[in-house]
């Protein structure tokens, strides 16, 4: 067992917290912690893996793709590798996205 401080693992380039390789030191699954503040939108794309997304709290709208979901506190969504979302917090949230490498994954 490795126990992680998650706020020490922030990410500039993608805004969130992301416990990955470089916490792990593996590189097949990963969490990513974010918050939105209500107005605010942030960028979700799996960039080739498989991923779902948890909003821990608050209310928001995922779309992309021709796709349009609202989602409520404890709603899920699971999203393809090659899909691409923008998150508008429609109030204060704060999330949780948990992936994983599909077969034949590389980066």
């Amino acid at each position: 067992m490795k126990r992680f401080a998650v706020r020490d693992y922030f990410d500039e380039e993608y805004n969130e917290f992301i416990i990955g390789t470089r916490a792990t030191g593996k590189h097949t699954v990963y969490l990513v912690f974010g918050e939105v503040r209500e107005g605010e939108r942030q960028p979700v794309a799996p960039n080739g893996h498989d991923e779902i997304l948890f909003l821990l709290s608050g209310r928001a709208v995922l779309e992309g793709g021709g796709t349009r979901a609202e989602l409520n506190k404890e709603d899920a969504v699971s999203m393809e590798p090659d899909e691409r979302f923008t998150l508008t917090a429609l109030t204060d949230c704060a999330y949780v996205v948990a992936g994983a490498h599909p077969p034949g994954h590389g980066h």
